[in-house]
């Protein structure tokens, strides 16, 4: 016989021997042990409350203290000057990292809504009255109602930085219903508790004044039981030991639990390493998997947001070197030409000499232009227009400009259309650059002939990924993290954008691009949501 069946033996037999008393230590027992489930639950609560509060003062403070993108908002404002930066995309990943569900960027003074990480028709572009709460609030939390459902009542948070005679304010938040998360039928927020709700947090306005409690609500009732209650439980002596089953049963789920309690906290803290252990015994194993993709997809998102700041940073070189450059090609190119035109009647070996000399000069001075030309392309890049597009008629025409002799070019393709949302000039220019880069790569490493390179389609759930190969040298371990930065290149004559760009179109699609390289193998793999 096994464990438990042992037990459920002498459980029943313990009902049958003692109903009356069995009953009564039954109910005693269940009502203190809901007590202080009741308790430990309520303590819960309370602490995802403080982690949503400090969640929220360190995003938004961080924001206001030592952020980059802020701080150059503030820098354009004060210096009057127009800046070409997608601040509402920028600050959509800054609050989607830091965890917040609401973030707005406003002028200090006139109430503008510069930005806003989440969609601008929850108050538009008058942010006046949000203004006028934060003067108010100060540094201290405040409720935000902006209509009668929870999901348009947010808890904010917000900071002021001025500089130089402009001034921005930023207003982080989260809604009631993110505060309602762990159990959105026993946490509620009431303007007033009962005596059977415990009171977790008391909720203010911008001016101090408590307008809602968030209360914790137990589903246990835990006064004493009236006389025919405890008959009935006499009666119904089934449900006494489906209680005590229940008790164990909550028991082994509360592990699980706690084990994820606590790993959403540290989530919440930035780790976004922390995992869950998968196949374990435990009451969610589904969860467990569910949790730790979640934790990849955040890592990804953070990773996402740092190439995007790379590349912003770039682009003002790009534009500025741009500018630097252009000025003096024209005087050279036609002061170079007249002097040929000056000097045609010279000596037969002067000519020929001044003749070589000046093609030289213009040959360097047209690949000048080419790469002032790169960088205002790569400043310039419009953002993609996005329609459905099957991938399959896109992959094999990059792929037929690239085969020759010296390099054997093929494509694997699925049997059936793989559509995504893209821009399909811009996904073409990303399968040119990388098949450009992949068979001079490969045409490098086999000058006699027999290299390779394979470029591979496949359709993953909600996504879809291109992959480029080749049997080249591989990448120096010294420059894997370099090749998607602007002006990095080791091939002479390049410009070093060509994987800067592809890395900023790929982005600006919400994907990614990953490369593995080791000797004789370089894969470009670039994943793109459907």
């Amino acid at each position: 016989m096994s464990s438990l069946s042992t037990r459920v033996v002498v459980l029943f037999a313990l009902v049958a021997i003692f109903p009356v008393a069995l009953t009564a230590v039954v109910w005693f027992g269940m009502a203190a042990w809901g007590g202080d489930e009741t308790n430990r639950e309520a303590e819960l609560v309370e602490r995802h409350v403080r982690m949503l509060d400090e969640q929220r003062d360190v995003a938004v403070t961080g924001l206001c203290r030592d952020d980059l993108v802020v701080d150059r908002l503030l820098t354009s404002r004060t210096e009057d000057t127009p800046s070409e930066l997608d601040y509402d995309r920028l600050f959509r990943g800054a609050m989607r990292g830091a965890g917040l569900q609401a973030l707005w960027i406003l002028d200090s003074r006139s109430g503008e809504v510069i930005a806003a990480g989440h969609t601008n028709r929850i108050i538009g572009r008058d942010g006046s009255a949000l203004i006028r709460q934060a003067r108010l609030a100060g540094e201290q939390p405040f409720t935000l109602t902006l209509g009668e459902q929870d999901h348009q009542k947010f808890v904010a948070r917000a900071c002021t930085i001025e500089r130089g005679g402009a001034g921005v304010t930023v207003v982080g938040a989260h809604r009631f219903t993110d505060i309602r998360a762990l159990d959105p039928d026993r946490i509620l927020i009431v303007d007033e508790a009962s005596a059977r709700d415990l009171p977790i947090a008391e909720l203010a306005d911008a001016e101090g004044v408590a307008k809602a409690a968030v209360i914790w609500r137990s589903g246990i009732d835990r006064a004493v039981p009236p006389l025919f209650l405890w008959m009935g439980c006499v009666a119904l002596l089934a449900l006494g030991l489906a209680l005590l089953f229940g008790g164990y049963l909550n028991r082994w789920l509360q592990s699980s639990i706690n084990e994820l309690t606590e790993a959403a906290t540290r989530i919440g803290a930035g780790d976004f390493a922390t995992t869950l252990r998968e196949g374990q015994p435990g009451a969610f194993r589904a969860t467990a998997t569910a949790f730790n993709r979640m934790t990849r997809d955040l890592r990804n998102a953070q990773e996402q947001l740092r190439q995007t700041e790379r590349v912003a940073a770039w682009q003002e070189i790009a534009k500025r070197l741009a500018h630097e450059l252009k000025n003096p090609l024209s005087p050279i190119r036609l002061s170079i030409e007249t002097l040929r035109k000056a000097h045609a009647r010279s000596r037969d070996d002067f000519d020929a000499l001044f003749d070589e000399s000046t093609k030289t000069i213009l040959q360097e001075v047209e690949r000048l232009r080419q790469i002032v030309d790169e960088f205002s392309r790569f400043a310039r890049l419009p953002a993609p227009t996005l329609r459905e597009t099957d991938l399959r008629e896109i992959v094999p025409q990059a792929v037929s400009l690239y085969a020759s002799e010296e390099v054997a070019v093929s494509a694997e393709l699925p049997g059936h259309p793989v559509r995504a949302q893209v821009d399909p000039d811009q996904i073409t220019q990303v399968l040119h650059n990388l098949l450009q880069n992949a068979s001079d790569a490969a045409r490098k490493a086999h000058p006699n002939g027999g290299g390779r390179v394979r470029v591979t389609l496949e359709e993953m759930l909600h996504e879809v990924r291109v992959r480029v190969e080749d049997n080249g040298a591989g990448i120096p371990d010294d420059q894997a993290d370099l090749i998607f930065e602007p002006y990095f290149t080791d091939k002479k004559g390049g410009t070093g954008l060509g994987l800067a760009i592809t890395s900023r179109i790929v982005t600006e699609h919400r994907g990614r691009i990953d490369v593995e390289s080791r000797p004789g193998k370089t894969t470009f793999t670039v994943t793109l949501p459907q």
